[in-house]
């Protein structure tokens, strides 16, 4: 079903001024931030990052680390983080090969 385009505004606040930034950068910025907040969004959400308590050592870049490789395999299965797991919890063999592949 065709539907007619909609036009939608966006309000931004930054501390550029009008003459140093076009709306093109503007877009651009937006983008970059949000695209920033879907990856923590991921790794929070999903493998609950910010309720870790290990904060010794290389303990936080060693989580960092093996969440960033847990959400990528995902990735790799399917764009939907729900569908990927579901794709593993009846197997959870698969997994160790996907890693052991990369």
């Amino acid at each position: 079903m065709w539907q007619e385009p909609q036009q939608e505004t966006a309000y931004l606040i930054t501390s550029l001024t009008k003459d140093e930034a076009s709306p093109e950068d503007l877009l651009n910025l937006n983008r970059q931030h949000w695209g920033i907040e879907i990856m923590h969004r991921n790794k929070d959400v999903m493998r609950g990052e910010d309720g870790y308590t290990n904060r010794h050592d290389n303990a936080p870049r060693n989580v960092f680390s093996l969440t960033g490789l847990a959400l990528k395999v995902l990735r790799c299965v399917s764009p939907s983080p729900t569908r990927a797991i579901e794709h593993f919890q009846d197997n959870r063999s698969r997994a160790t090969q996907m890693i052991a592949a990369v």
